[in-house]
Parts: structure tokens; C-alpha cells; sequence
């Protein structure tokens, strides 16, 4: 897959299937490519992103002059969207990680991150749309509004059609999201609108308001500077606030996945969602050629191999490291260690004799 060359026709096929049709696009979504044409296709996004936002910046659409070099837009706004497209890239491959995991799906970060160069294909679209926002602010708004929550349904039918997520909790996520992306939007109209009574009235009706009823204008920009100030204040409250959401988040997704059993075999097999049934088949699968089997949960674990016609098993958790000095170990009191350990029993280490091996 490394050496094939980029695809462009195949890119901008891919492009308009998983934008207009996401649903269909993620369930036959393939694993194909490597990071580098991953690379590559958030490039793309951000250079196109970066051609509106250079023509807005230069045709003074969006209220944002400058000119070509002028004021650190123009050209700039070209470099900056490809190399936010890169950094976007990364840091959505592992918001979407995150996400997943909380929904118990893939956890495999080049998936996760194959996904986010999917709904880089947004970029450009927002870029472009942009110009709504310099005709009017409220329309620029709802537009925004409504191409973050078709990111959202994007995202939904990639957790749950190529991620392998659970729905119910996919759904559950959306719903949050699309509830922060509107409330975020109902935010900036209101400040938006408060800042408007002091700073949106034009010149000539400002003067005549001022001549009619003796209003100071120094007291007027004084009031405009407070609410301004005010508005600062509420802004960087809403980061903190949103900061430290950001680290109950983790926090809460390492809790859950401290809670995850897995199991992994010799041959390679991984297995979730464990229950006893599956730990009983894994053992039962143990031969000559797949001779280990390992029951994880988080840092802690328990793992056999077959030795001759026995078992030898070792462990880890938070004492230490052990390994069975009980040389001849039958399948029953194997198979009985690991339901203890899996139903977070004490005395199954005492089915056998146990040395450091550390």
C-alpha cells in the first residue's frame, strides 16, 4: 500500500460519496493507504480551504481585509489553513479515539485517524461558506451551525459503520455534541447582539442620536470598552470551564478503559467484550501452535501456556510480577484461576504456588 501512488480521481470520488452519502461511504469504507496518503489528502483540504480564504481575505468579503500580504491574512491565511489541516489531522484522529473508546469501538489509532481525513473534507466547505458571514453574521451562523452538525452525522455513521461503536452510545455522543455546537452558536449571537446596541450604529444616525439627546461620547466608548471586557471575561470562563471538562473527559475514558477485559492468543486473536464463555473457548483453543493465551484488564493481567500435557500460568497487578512454581497445572485449575481473576476474586492465587519473576 506504501508504495502505491495517490489516487486524485479516487480521492475526489471518495470525497463526494462520503460527503453526500456518509452512511453508505463508511460501511464499505476500506483499511487502504498509509498515514502518508492520509497526509496528503489533509493537505489537499487545507490548501483548497486556504484558496477561499484568500480570495475572501483579498476581495474584503468577510470583513477581513489585509490585501495579498497586508495584516498577517492574505497569503498567510493560504499557509496557516494547510498547516492547520495537518495538525487537524492528528488531533482528530485522537479526539475520535477517544470517542470511540467511550463507545467501545476500535481502538486502533491509524482507523480513528483514517476517519478524521474523512471529515477534513468539511474544511473546504466551511472555508468557502464563509463568505456568508461577511453578508451577515446570523446567517453565517446557522450555516456554520448546520455544516457542524452534518460533521456530527458524518461522525456518527463512521463510529458506528467502520468503527464498530455501539449505537446507542454513538448516539448518545452526537446528541451532546450537537447540543455544544448550538449552544456555542446562541452564545455568539447574544454577545454578538449585545455588542451591536454600542458599537453597530452607523455614523450618521450615532451623531444625530448623540445631538438630540446630549449623549457624551466618551461615556458611550467607555461602555462599548466594558462590554467588550465583559465579554473577554465570559469567553476565557467558557475555556477554563471547557478545559477542565476536557481533562474530567479523560480522565473518565481511562477509568473505562482500566475496566475493559480483553484477551489475546498466541496466534494472534484479540477478543472484547469478555465474558466467561469466551475465556473458556480461548483456553479450549490452547495448542502446539497456539500455546499462550492472555486475559488483560488495563495494567493487570494473567496468561498461560501450554506446557506438555499441563499449564504454566503468570501474572501481574499491582504486587508485582509471579509466575507458578506448581510444575503440573490441569486444565480445571487454569480454567478456575482465570474466572477468579476475571470475577476480581482473592483466593484463586491460592490454587497454586506462585515465585516473583521479577
Amino acid at each position: 500500500m506504501a508504495n502505491e501512488k495517490f489516487n486524485f480521481k479516487k480521492f475526489i470520488d471518495d470525497s463526494k460519496q462520503a460527503l453526500l452519502n456518509p452512511k453508505e461511504y463508511f460501511v464499505s469504507m476500506t483499511s487502504e493507504g498509509d498515514i502518508g496518503s492520509l497526509v496528503i489528502k489533509a493537505l489537499i483540504y487545507g490548501a483548497v480551504a486556504g484558496v477561499f480564504a484568500l480570495l475572501w481575505s483579498v476581495l474584503n468579503i468577510t470583513g477581513i481585509g489585509g490585501g495579498m500580504f497586508g495584516e498577517a491574512i492574505g497569503i498567510m491565511a493560504l499557509i496557516w489553513s494547510i498547516i492547520g489541516a495537518v495538525i487537524g489531522l492528528f488531533l482528530g484522529g485522537v479526539i475520535i479515539l477517544i470517542i470511540s473508546s467511550i463507545c467501545t469501538g476500535e481502538t486502533d489509532f491509524e482507523a480513528n485517524l483514517r476517519v478524521s481525513a474523512v471529515l477534513l473534507v468539511l474544511m473546504p466547505i466551511n472555508a468557502f461558506l464563509e463568505v456568508f458571514g461577511g453578508l451577515s453574521y446570523f446567517l453565517g451562523a446557522i450555516i456554520g451551525l448546520a455544516v457542524n452538525l452534518w460533521g456530527i452525522w458524518m461522525l456518527y455513521n463512521a463510529l458506528i459503520h467502520n468503527l464498530k461503536a455501539k449505537p446507542e452510545t454513538s448516539k448518545v455522543i452526537a446528541y451532546v455534541l450537537a447540543g455544544i455546537f448550538a449552544l456555542f452558536m446562541i452564545i455568539g449571537l447574544s454577545s454578538r447582539r449585545a455588542l451591536s446596541k454600542y458599537t453597530g450604529l452607523n455614523s450618521r444616525k450615532a451623531r444625530n442620536i448623540m445631538k438630540e439627546y446630549g449623549v457624551d461620547a466618551n461615556k458611550l466608548m467607555k461602555e462599548a470598552e466594558k462590554m467588550t471586557e465583559d465579554y473577554e471575561k465570559t469567553a476565557n470562563e467558557m475555556s477554563k470551564e471547557y478545559e477542565k471538562a476536557a481533562k474530567e473527559l479523560e480522565k473518565h475514558v481511562q477509568g473505562i478503559t482500566e475496566t475493559f477485559f480483553a484477551i489475546e492468543m498466541a496466534n494472534g486473536d484479540t477478543y472484547k467484550d469478555i465474558d466467561k464463555s469466551k475465556i473458556k473457548n480461548a483456553l479450549n483453543d490452547l495448542d502446539e501452535d497456539n500455546d499462550f493465551m492472555i486475559l488483560s484488564k488495563g495494567d493487570s493481567y494473567i496468561q498461560t501456556a501450554i506446557s506438555g500435557k499441563n499449564y504454566i500460568v503468570e501474572y501481574r497487578d499491582k504486587t508485582g510480577y509471579f509466575r507458578s512454581v506448581t510444575e503440573e497445572i490441569d486444565f480445571d485449575d487454569v480454567k478456575d484461576m482465570f474466572y477468579g481473576f476475571y470475577n476480581g476474586d482473592k483466593d484463586w492465587k491460592d490454587i497454586v504456588e506462585w515465585e516473583s519473576a521479577e
